[in-house]
């Protein structure tokens, strides 16, 4: 290492004072990652997290044009590269219904809902396809090569990255699969191979996800009195991908589950059932 003179010498206390900080000095932004099967209600509970005019919705499949009631704001995309716009346009802190002439609010979006990740993963996995298809005149069109794969992949951990430095709230949502856990050295079909519930997603992929997520929650839907009422598991389970970091301890399952129901859960902790009013079977 090569010596500094005196004059010259850092400060390096200085650079710590700098960067040394603790969590409560910080604006902290949350992070959620729901999913689930098809029609259970992932985007209405993304949707919950304040009024109208406070969530921005990144819809790839169009799965909010249904929605003519709640009638949410939503930014359609097509392609990998207009995930650059939106990043773009949330840094600057003034994306709001009255900066797109929208509606007469000026307070910026709260919370951003990227509507699915298992399509933008399909939209990154497009990307790579056409990129490899216009370099390479031997390519067939249409036909994904295993490298397309991890390419795609290292796209989709970039835009987790990117997003995970947005100021604004955030709340994933994904499709479900089922995955496969063999336990013996035996083939898929082994009476001993097990099953787990997970987000749709490439495991690099959604490896990354859970990583950045401070909630992992499978939402799925119960009858009772031949009603349907939604849960969101968050517990942990060695069945399920889910989980939480929070100082305090939630719930495994949140009945008729809502974003501020969960935030108030993760900040604050559980309220004492008398205190909270409410009845247990809702």
């Amino acid at each position: 290492m090569a010596t500094r003179s005196k004059s010259k010498e850092t400060d390096y206390l200085a650079i710590a004072r700098r960067n040394v900080t603790t969590p409560s000095r910080l604006k902290s932004y949350r992070r959620i990652l729901v999913y689930g099967r098809n029609k259970k209600g992932k985007t209405t509970f993304a949707l919950s997290g304040g009024t109208r005019a406070e969530t921005l919705v990144l819809d790839c499949e169009h799965g909010t044009d249904a929605m003519l009631r709640r009638d949410p704001y939503v930014w359609h995309l097509n392609k990998w590269e207009e995930i650059d716009d939106v990043v773009g346009a949330i840094k600057t802190q003034q994306l709001s219904p009255k900066s797109l002439g929208k509606g007469p609010e000026e307070e910026p979006f709260k919370w951003l809902v990227p509507d699915t990740l298992t399509r933008f993963n399909n939209l990154a996995l497009r990307r790579v396809m056409r990129i490899a298809e216009e370099t390479n005149l031997d390519r067939i069109p249409g036909l994904v090569d295993r490298r397309d794969y991890f390419k795609s992949g290292e796209l989709m951990k970039d835009m987790l990255m990117t997003f995970h430095a947005l100021p604004i709230n955030i709340c994933y949502t994904a499709q479900e699969r089922m995955k496969s856990v063999n336990t013996s050295d035996d083939d898929e079909d082994s009476e001993e191979a097990e099953y787990l519930m997970v987000p749709d997603l490439p495991d690099a992929v959604r490896g990354a996800a859970n990583s950045w997520a401070e909630v992992i929650g499978r939402i799925y839907v119960v009858r009772i009195d031949n009603k349907p009422r939604r849960r969101l598991y968050v517990g942990i389970n060695e069945k399920y991908d889910t989980g939480y970091r929070s100082d305090f301890t939630l719930p495994d399952i949140i009945k008729t589950p809502t974003l501020p129901k969960l935030v108030e859960l993760m900040t604050e902790g559980a309220k004492p059932a008398a205190e909270n009013g409410k009845s247990s079977s809702s």
